[in-house]
């Protein structure tokens, strides 16, 4: 059997990984709905819904945000992902927002780390209930005049 199974079809699968393989190097603004594994170079803003590894032949340079970020490799720029693993070997260098950082003996972090902020929760009122109601400011007042 060869490397392309006829069974396997075209329809994408939402547990897809994405590979930078080594080799390979990328820059700009990334946006990535699943996992994402860096071999090779990233330079720019990356958005990963899922985990970001960056291999120890990795390299990325920019802003993170990941739901987790697992370094063996070298980063340089800003992250926030709500966990964050420095490997033994990985190397860390600027300011993490996170709420869970772990730094393995060997691993490197050189920077600032912060709490994330913890999600704001606006309530939207609706305006055309509110205009349909009669002002009672100024019964009041008149109330407190009188």
């Amino acid at each position: 059997m060869g490397i392309f199974n006829q069974n396997r079809g075209t329809a994408s699968g939402s547990s897809a990984s994405t590979l930078i393989a080594k080799g390979c190097s990328v820059s700009g603004e990334l946006k990535v709905e699943s996992d994402i594994q860096v071999d090779g170079i990233i330079e720019g803003q990356l958005h990963v819904e899922g985990t970001l590894v960056v291999a120890e032949s990795g390299r990325v340079k920019g802003d993170i945000y990941a739901k987790q970020l697992i370094v063996n490799g070298l980063l340089d720029g800003n992250c926030h992902a709500e966990h964050i693993q420095v490997l033994a070997k990985g190397r860390v260098s600027g300011k993490i927002w996170s709420n869970n950082l772990s730094i393995e003996p060997g691993g490197k972090f050189f920077g600032e780390a912060a709490e994330l902020p913890e999600k704001e929760v606006v309530t939207l009122k609706d305006k055309s209930t509110e205009t349909n109601k009669p002002d009672k400011s100024q019964d009041r007042k008149d109330d407190i005049l009188n």
